[in-house]
């Protein structure tokens, strides 16, 4: 939507404020709020100067910088009494007038910049799915128990699906696409939305957050992710081709292959990204394969339809906690290097959990036992920057801060 459809879209809905939003480093909404009035044609250009304090700066001093919105990328907001348009900025520097480095979404934007002009492919599609619990209160079964969800359960069982189908609701109103939901394993429920590029998914998660949440709090209910994921699905495609399947293994093309390849590769990096925002994991304990059998595998083939064309590479190591933008442009920079540098999946893929293979060995992370070993994560990720910061994705700046996050 150029600014002048999203002036007139504002008439139409009769909007009266905007919220200027943009992602902190751990992944959470920051806002501010302005009348409608406050917004024309050269703010998408100028933008709104504002103060911040940011985690990310040096000895957390406010830092003066520019929140341009993002014509593209816009919701509804169901919540407010008044109509409200919430309208996603870019953080630039106020001196240069250049993005941010520490601003997670334009991450997000110039790794797909990097993958165009990488000549990977020309389109990209993830379908994303978000895992949570609904902490009820005083809500419990007729032998005084807590009632709990089984998966994919119906009727009683499945307590949350009048939240869910709300949620749901709501996500149509605001411009949301929800694909379907339904009731998840260890009493979790489970949303996915439907296919869209990098930095659109990730906007659409931050935007599902946020209704959850707001539902949540309307019912006096908690949200909680601890020990839930994102999981995703990812294709990529070259003038309308998809060009990670084929005949070579499990529906895959030798670039598939190489894609897996390098997110085994950088597993450990990317372990570090997601939980470099303290997260709430026991212990981030995915095995490092590549497997349609077992549960463990960190990523896997999967096949959605009888249509060939329709097989994705599953990605299962993001945690719901996790910041978005930074997981999966991490992700995509992994894919790219496996298949620049013809990265062999081998020898995990497939490898079983009951094989004679020391099982320490293919962890990610620590293990459950002895949790999160962070120090060492933080090691990796040091010395395995290079694939993050070609084409200036992430800054040297950035790895710093995230790693510095990991310290214990």
């Amino acid at each position: 939507m150029k600014p002048k459809a999203v002036l007139a879209y504002c008439r139409e809905k009769g909007i009266r404020s905007v919220d200027l939003r943009f992602a902190d480093i751990d992944g959470t909404w920051r806002r501010i709020t302005l009348p409608l009035s406050a917004l024309n044609e050269t703010s998408f250009e100028e933008g709104f100067g504002h103060s911040l304090l940011l985690d990310c700066s040096a000895n957390k001093q406010p830092v003066h910088l520019i929140l341009v919105p993002q014509s593209e990328a816009n919701y509804l907001d169901p919540f407010t009494n008044q109509p409200t348009l919430i309208l996603i900025a870019a953080v630039q520097d106020s001196v240069v007038r250049e993005e941010s480095p520490l601003d997670s979404r334009q991450l997000a934007v110039r790794a797909m910049r990097y993958m165009e002009s990488a000549s990977i492919g020309d389109a990209l599609s993830i379908r994303s799915c978000f895992q949570f619990r609904i902490e009820h209160k005083n809500r419990e079964n007729s032998l005084g128990g807590v009632v709990e969800n089984t998966f994919l359960a119906c009727g009683p069982n499945d307590k949350d699906f009048p939240l869910r189908c709300e949620i749901a609701d709501t996500a149509v109103e605001s411009g949301l696409h929800i694909d379907r939901h339904f009731c998840g394993s260890d009493s979790s429920s489970e949303m996915i939305l439907k296919p869209s590029s990098l930095v659109e998914c990730c906007d659409d998660i931050m935007m599902l957050r946020y209704l959850i949440g707001q539902h949540a709090w309307k019912q006096n209910c908690r949200v909680i992710t601890q020990n839930l994921w994102m999981p995703s699905q990812w294709s990529i495609s070259r003038n309308g081709e998809p060009i990670l399947v084929g005949t070579v293994h499990r529906g895959m093309s030798d670039a598939g292959l190489h894609a897996i390849g390098g997110i085994l590769k950088h597993a450990d990096a990317i372990a570090a990204i997601a939980l470099s925002n303290g997260g709430e994991h026991n212990a981030y304990d995915w095995l490092r394969m590549c497997s349609n059998e077992e549960m463990g595998s960190v990523c896997r083939v999967l096949v959605a339809s009888h249509n060939p064309r329709a097989r994705a590479i599953e990605f299962l190591g993001a945690p719901a906690s996790s910041n978005p933008y930074l997981v999966y442009s991490a992700v995509l920079m992994a894919i790219i290097d496996g298949v620049q540098n013809k990265t062999p999946p081998a020898p995990s893929l497939d490898i079983r959990m009951n094989a004679a293979v020391g099982q320490a060995n293919w962890k990610i992370g620590g293990n459950p036992m002895s949790g999160i070993d962070r120090d060492g994560l933080k090691n990796r990720l040091d010395n395995d920057r290079d694939f993050l910061s070609r084409g200036e994705v992430f800054s040297d700046d950035l790895i710093d801060v995230l790693c510095g996050r990991l310290s214990t």
